[in-house]
């Protein structure tokens, strides 16, 4: 319950903060309202990604991008990058503290510490595109859902997370 509540905290606190940064504007009507533009910018290329290998674009589940938001947010504030939390917590944890039921889960991040962050969809593709198992997640005709969660940490680092189910 306490992972819940750390991404449902961390969840909050990042729309506020976009918010203040990019003002009250409302975000373009095929972008959902919980995604920034990055997180879009990188649905975008995953799913372009899916249609250059004949697979179905994978749909966008603001639970599932709680979820995300809640590690990229954890991993940022706490200086690691793992698929597991320091005190354990994988993805299963996460996304079964939730509430969500899956058959079969993934989960790509995804780091980087660049000067100009306006590149960073591409980057973070083109390099789990050349991890096999990154790969093989973002690939996979098993998932069909997909939550996607940016997070900056105090030094300016970038972190990713992309959480795939079924």
């Amino acid at each position: 319950m306490g992972l819940l509540a750390l991404a449902l905290i961390g969840a909050t606190v990042a729309r506020l903060y976009r918010i203040h940064l990019e003002g009250l504007a409302p975000p373009p009507v095929e972008q959902p309202a919980s995604m920034s533009n990055e997180e879009t910018a990188l649905l975008e290329q995953v799913n372009r990604e899916r249609a250059k290998a004949g697979q179905q674009p994978l749909k966008f589940s603001a639970r599932l991008a709680v979820v995300a938001h809640g590690h990229s947010y954890d991993m940022a504030i706490r200086h690691y990058f793992s698929h597991n939390s320091p005190n354990g917590g994988g993805p299963a944890d996460r996304i079964r503290d939730v509430g969500l039921a899956y058959e079969r889960i993934g989960e790509n991040i995804y780091t980087e510490k660049f000067p100009d962050a306006s590149g960073m969809p591409e980057r973070a593709v083109k390099a789990w595109l050349a991890s096999p198992p990154h790969r093989e997640n973002m690939l996979s005709p098993a998932f069909r859902e997909t939550g996607i969660g940016v997070a900056r940490s105090s030094d300016g680092e970038i972190y990713v997370t992309q959480d795939f189910l079924r």
